[in-house]
């Protein structure tokens, strides 16, 4: 019975060992799938988080608080807006077609969204002028997004964002934003679909507040959050797999030698670096 006693403990200690192991990290390919969806995620012309963040800009130009104006509305999109004056907030519904349907790129977008202007003491108001502050929320969303890798379906989308120095060139916008969507891609390597959830915040994201155009050589700040995915790959020789991502993200606004900026995702340790309108990423084998 004695000689049980240090084999049991042996047992033990490797199953200790086992529970605290890490766990195996993602290969390079997993990755980059997930940095294509990322990039996705956060792209103009995709509807992504660069997208909303500019439409919470456009809030402080002189035209923001007429109800019909046109000036509010981010390019291929149209827009109606209400206003409660019981509660202080605009409410926006607004519908949006970027691209050609049979071109490279193509994106067809929906937001619902509030929006309130505030003054010195956090009082709402009904008009832009005057207004320190403005808070910016999109309720909900949904978006279909074709390029030449993949297919990008937006389920759900909530933001809270606030929108400061209205005055300046450069407006700044702080929040978080919650998405949910399923991109399927395809490539040499067969099809694979991410089922993704991604928790995202907004640190000190600058931009101008009209001219859409000019963000590509304007916008800055952090992104940070964490992806979740569900990664389903279906090679063109093999059998389905399965694979699990979570992982932290990192994503800034480096300028290039053209001027314009990019977006720099940082993921599993690895860079990428992704144009912010189309959300394409150089040099990828997918």
């Amino acid at each position: 019975m004695s000689r049980l006693l240090p084999l049991a403990a042996l047992v033990l200690a490797l199953a200790a060992c086992d529970a605290s192991a890490p766990e195996p990290q993602l290969a390079t390919a997993d990755l980059d799938d997930a940095a294509v969806t990322l990039a996705s995620a956060v792209a103009f012309d995709a509807g992504g988080l660069l997208e909303d963040a500019a439409a919470s800009a456009a809030l402080a130009t002189s035209f923001s608080g007429a109800a019909r104006t046109s000036a509010l509305d981010r390019p291929g999109c149209r827009a109606d807006r209400t206003y409660d004056a019981a509660t202080g907030a605009w409410t926006a519904v607004a519908d949006c077609e970027r691209g050609d349907p049979d071109g490279r790129f193509y994106v067809a977008f929906a937001r619902t969204s509030t929006y309130r202007f505030l003054d010195g003491d956090g009082q709402p108001q009904e008009t832009r002028q005057g207004a320190v502050t403005a808070e910016h929320a999109v309720l909900s969303g949904s978006s279909t997004f074709r390029s030449p890798f993949g297919v990008h379906v937006l389920q759900s989308l909530t933001t809270d964002l606030t929108v400061s120095d209205l005055d300046a060139e450069l407006v700044t916008i702080d929040g978080t934003v919650q998405r949910a969507a399923t991109d399927t891609l395809r490539g040499p390597r067969g099809e694979r679909t991410l089922a993704y959830e991604l928790d995202a915040t907004l640190d000190g994201i600058q931009g101008p507040r009209g001219l859409a155009k000019r963000w590509r050589r304007a916008v800055d700040g952090t992104i940070t959050g964490t992806l979740r995915a569900t990664l389903t790959r279906t090679p063109r020789d093999g059998e389905t797999s399965l694979v699990e991502i979570d992982e932290a993200f990192t994503i800034e606004f480096p300028v290039t030698g053209s001027g314009d900026r990019v977006a720099e995702i940082l993921l599993g340790g690895r860079r990428y670096r992704a144009d912010i309108d189309t959300g394409e990423i150089g040099g990828l084998a997918l």
